[in-house]
């Protein structure tokens, strides 16, 4: 069933958005999903992205402000909508 799900998101095409889609049921909301723009944009591969927290805490760097992350994380426990300012890095 989910392989089946993954390859039907895989023709989704969202104008130009870059994105992940996560599994909020499963411990640290793992990476179910990400578009082509968004590895564009991180510098990983999708294989590389897939099973990470949806934090996307492997892109956090030196300017990363531990404010910024601890708001993410709150809004993620607590599924609601917040708007946060969050520098991260890509790969290279």
């Amino acid at each position: 069933m989910e392989s089946t799900y993954t390859s039907q998101l895989q023709h989704v095409s969202v104008s130009g958005r870059k994105f992940v889609i996560a599994n909020a049921r499963v411990e640290n909301c793992a990476i179910i999903f990400c578009n082509d723009g968004f590895c564009h944009l991180c510098g990983y591969s999708r294989a590389e992205i897939m099973q990470k927290p949806c934090t996307c805490n492997f892109l956090y760097g030196p300017d990363t402000k531990r404010l910024a992350i601890a708001q993410m994380a709150q809004a993620l426990l607590g599924s609601e909508e917040r708007k946060v300012e969050i520098n991260l890095y890509r790969k290279d």
